[in-house]
């Protein structure tokens, strides 16, 4: 699966957190999560890497990430 800057709001509002805790949780600094979110920047394959080492810590699933990736689809 290939992660979107459409799909990162929501996989922090699945579990409730700020910008600022999953910038925590992945290692990446706020700001730069803030770029990427807002398509300032690409998900390179470095933050690739470590959003979805965040994406592993918060126990999601494969089902429950195609799902977002569904919903942002029908969002465009």
């Amino acid at each position: 699966m290939k992660l979107t800057a459409e799909m990162l709001p929501l996989i922090r509002a699945c579990r409730g957190l700020s910008q600022n805790e999953f910038a925590d949780y992945s290692g990446i600094p706020q700001a730069r999560l803030s770029d990427i979110e807002t398509g300032k920047i690409s998900i390179s394959d470095y933050y690739s890497g470590k959003l979805f080492l965040a994406i592993g810590k918060l126990k999601f699933d494969e089902k429950e990430l195609n799902h977002i990736a569904e919903l942002t689809e029908l969002k465009k």
